[in-house]
């Protein structure tokens, strides 16, 4: 895949809308770039970054007009950020917001998974 400069935003929206259902490499290089922007925060930031990347997989799970593969695809990886989330944890209120968010994907992967089946 050819490596244009896309702003972030616009990766996001495209995600979100499932308009790259058929080209999972759009994923992996949203991914991918928010691990080096991360590197690059300070923890705090880094925190809200992975946080942000974890609600536009999540709220692109939830959403039933989007093509149920790409859905899978994303519930697949919205794993990762929540994982470097869990390594940026520092304060109580961290922890909290942590296992408040993985408490919703949880609720929200068992409800919506049911609609990935024909």
């Amino acid at each position: 895949m050819s490596r244009y400069l896309v702003p972030f935003s616009v990766l996001e929206q495209t995600i979100q809308a499932g308009q790259c259902a058929d080209s999972p490499e759009v994923l992996y290089h949203y991914l991918n770039l928010t691990e080096e922007y991360a590197e690059r925060l300070n923890i705090t930031d880094a925190a809200e970054l992975h946080q942000r990347v974890f609600n536009v997989l999540l709220d692109t799970v939830c959403d039933t007009n989007i093509a149920p593969h790409w859905r899978q695809t994303c519930l697949d990886k919205v794993y990762l950020p929540l994982s470097h989330l869990k390594r940026l944890i520092v304060t109580y209120q961290d922890a909290r917001n942590y296992f408040k968010m993985e408490h919703n994907l949880r609720v929200l992967s068992h409800y919506f998974i049911s609609s990935f089946e024909p």
